[in-house]
């Protein structure tokens, strides 16, 4: 069949570019999208993303009917931390058939070329920060908030077209309640150290919240910095997602440890919202999605662990466990009877051995993808 990549230029061809997943998993049981208006906030001109980078959206036609969709992302920030003339795709949907794919590629490809760069990384939706790889193992289970989920061809597509891996990464499920069963005394003991050194721990709280905020993004920058392809955030970059992971997390769900004055570690879990918009058709609110969103909202029971940081001097300590423990403390009182973690690099030993002590099962495995151009 003959298929034609076009950029995205209109609002018809936005609309178009935002409602193709759900077409293309209307009959899938598991996938849950993104709200219409959360995609809508990541790929216009509104996200501070934009203010130092760019992206050029793409669709792919056979006729008149959406088969595939493409981002592609000069991201200028990663290209001064990390000079490697790479540039990023994301929000890669498409239909069963190699030519779709391929066809999306190759324009993303010759965007990329058009801007001086020499090899493609993703997806990521946009950065490193946001919804980012492809499922490649863990098919039987629902996608939870901000994680992707896609068809079991997709790894075949890619390595159709030439892509190898970059990277995997790792999420987790486990139950709380096994963490206190398993390690009781070994938080205890931990919790006696974190005493004598004067760490406290606390949830964010609304009058609080924008002073913790200021002061979180340096260390959520600082714990992250020498993970892959990580990119730091601005402060408005970070008070928008703070402000988005508020309206759908309570505050209670966000804990800090300090040493005095410092915060030296972080976690934060939010509802899988996932469960509630399943049920809004096409991820759009109005005119009835917003009600079915908050009344299925009170039967969620699943949470995702989303972040959790210590910053290095402070590592070794057992401050990761017990900020465990104490999140699914928070997430029981929540109703709240399971929770995925993730993500978490293939590559850090450090969180994969935690996770792996308070009984967390690998469920999920999601990869990252490079080629040279």
């Amino acid at each position: 069949m003959g298929i034609e990549v076009l950029e995205v230029k209109t609002n018809a061809d936005q609309k178009k570019f935002i409602q193709f997943p759900f077409d293309l998993y209307k009959d899938n049981p598991l996938y849950a999208g993104e709200l219409y208006v959360t995609t809508k906030s990541m790929i216009t001109k509104d996200n501070p993303f934009f203010k130092h980078s760019k992206i050029t959206l793409f669709l792919a036609f056979s006729g008149h009917k959406t088969v595939g969709r493409i981002a592609v992302i000069k991201n200028q920030v990663h290209l001064k931390l990390y000079k490697d003339e790479a540039g990023f795709f994301g929000y890669f949907d498409a239909i069963n058939n190699p030519e779709v794919a391929k066809a999306l590629f190759n324009k993303a490809q010759n965007w990329l070329k058009d801007e001086s760069l020499t090899k493609i990384i993703g997806p990521t939706n946009l950065t490193t920060n946001d919804s980012c790889g492809i499922l490649i193992n863990g098919f039987k289970n629902p996608n939870v908030i901000s994680m992707p989920y896609n068809y079991k061809y997709y790894d075949t597509l890619l390595t159709l077209c030439g892509f190898e891996k970059e990277l995997d990464l790792y999420s987790y499920w486990f139950d709380g309640k096994q963490i206190e069963q398993k390690y009781g005394n070994v938080l205890k003991r931990c919790t006696q150290s974190m005493d004598k050194k004067g760490i406290t721990i606390r949830p964010v709280s609304k009058k609080t919240f924008d002073h913790d905020i200021s002061r979180l993004r340096n260390v959520y920058n600082a714990c992250n910095q020498n993970n892959w392809g990580f990119i730091p955030l601005n402060e408005i970059e970070f008070k928008k997602m703070a402000n988005e992971l508020k309206l759908i997390a309570p505050l209670e769900l966000a804990l800090i440890a300090e040493k005095g004055n410092d915060i030296i570690g972080f976690i934060l879990a939010v509802p899988d919202l996932n469960q509630a918009i399943k049920h809004v058709k096409n991820g759009k609110l109005l005119p009835f999605g917003f009600l079915k969103l908050l009344w299925y909202k009170r039967k969620i029971n699943k949470a995702r662990v989303m972040i959790l940081g210590v910053l290095k001097n402070y590592s070794g300590l057992g401050l990761d466990l017990i900020l465990y423990h104490k999140i699914t403390k928070a997430l029981i009182q929540n109703n709240v009877i399971e929770a995925e973690a993730g993500y978490v690099l293939e590559s850090n030993n450090i969180m994969n051995s935690v996770l792996h002590k308070i009984g967390g099962i690998r469920t999920k495995t999601y990869r990252i993808y490079n080629k040279t151009i």
